[in-house]
């Protein structure tokens, strides 16, 4: 009985240690197909890399421009066909050699490339994204010495109240050329709450919110005339533009401040839609201002959507009596 017993355990345990065995071998082979998949990392970050630089020249006004990327790429796979890339780069505020450009931008980026059946002559890239940082450089030059994304030297009427008639006080930026057509609050027709600088903040990247109405300069804007049907829209706290955060373009979009650059991010159109409302789109990608979900509370975030004609989406230019 006891050396049954014994010759039982044995054979268990010699089934255990194959069955260990077994489980190491599988768990190596599925390393082994993550390496080989990501070994055609070098072939998507190429794909990715030149959707961003397309994107780059047609969102920069530029032809051609000269643009480096780091090498700093990271690959991920996303499933069996698709691989996200993302990293850093900069590209010249001129066309021609990056090396002697007279200026450089930096940015980072990010893509999904997916590789269709294993034919890389079918990839698709997608969710191409790249978000701009704020200061220029190189040559020496000043980063307060800033150009627009168009390569237009943009250092104007900066810190003076004759720029400003609505009264606020413009801090370390730029200003468009143009007269102020509008000055006062900009006030949602479903919350009757005003667009806002979250926290009264001067610095780059603020988000925009509502907020009830008090008349502080936060909550106070100038709407500058661009020609062309086009507006920029300025707080008169911060002196920054209302802007598209990280040129992206999806419902959802975040809406900051940004000292003023003239890129298409910071380019609105005001269609009335009746009476003193009105829906504030975007120049760059045809979408509206939108109060997130609706919402009537005080700091509800502001972000992009698609028009679909809400309450929400529209905007009274005019001070109440």
């Amino acid at each position: 009985m006891i050396k049954n017993m014994r010759m039982y355990d044995l054979v268990n345990c010699r089934m255990l240690f194959g069955a260990c065995t077994l489980f190491a071998l599988v768990l190596a082979c599925g390393s082994l197909t993550t390496v080989s998949a990501q070994g055609s990392g070098s072939w998507a970050i190429t794909q990715a890399q030149e959707a961003v630089r397309q994107r780059i020249n047609n969102r920069e006004r530029g032809n051609n421009q000269a643009i480096r990327f780091n090498r700093d790429t990271q690959t991920e796979m996303r499933s069996n066909t698709v691989v996200h890339v993302s990293g850093t780069g900069s590209f010249a505020d001129n066309s021609g050699s990056y090396n002697n450009a007279g200026r450089r931008r930096e940015f980072s980026y990010e893509a999904l490339v997916s590789n269709r059946n294993g034919n890389r002559g079918r990839s698709n890239v997608s969710e191409v994204r790249y978000d701009l940082r704020d200061a220029w450089s190189g040559n020496g030059r000043d980063n307060n010495d800033r150009r627009s994304e168009s390569g237009v030297n943009d250092n104007r009427g900066r810190g003076n109240n004759n720029d400003n008639p609505g009264g606020g006080v413009y801090r370390g930026g730029s200003r468009p050329d143009g007269r102020v057509s509008y000055s006062g609050p900009i006030m949602n027709r479903n919350s009757d709450k005003g667009l806002d600088v979250a926290g009264q903040s001067t610095q780059d990247g603020a988000i925009i919110q509502q907020w009830s109405f008090a008349d502080q300069p936060n909550q106070n804007w100038n709407v500058i005339d661009l020609g062309n049907g086009e507006v920029a829209i300025l707080s008169q706290h911060s002196g920054m533009a209302i802007t598209v955060q990280g040129s992206r373009d999806q419902n959802g979009a975040n809406i900051i401040q940004r000292t003023w650059n003239n890129s298409r991010q910071q380019r609105w159109r005001l269609e009335q839609v009746g009476g003193d409302f009105y829906r504030i789109v975007s120049v760059d990608n045809g979408k509206v201002l939108d109060v997130s979900g609706a919402g009537k509370e005080n700091g509800t975030n502001i972000h992009l959507w698609d028009y679909v004609n809400q309450a929400n989406q529209q905007w009274r230019l005019r001070r109440e009596r």
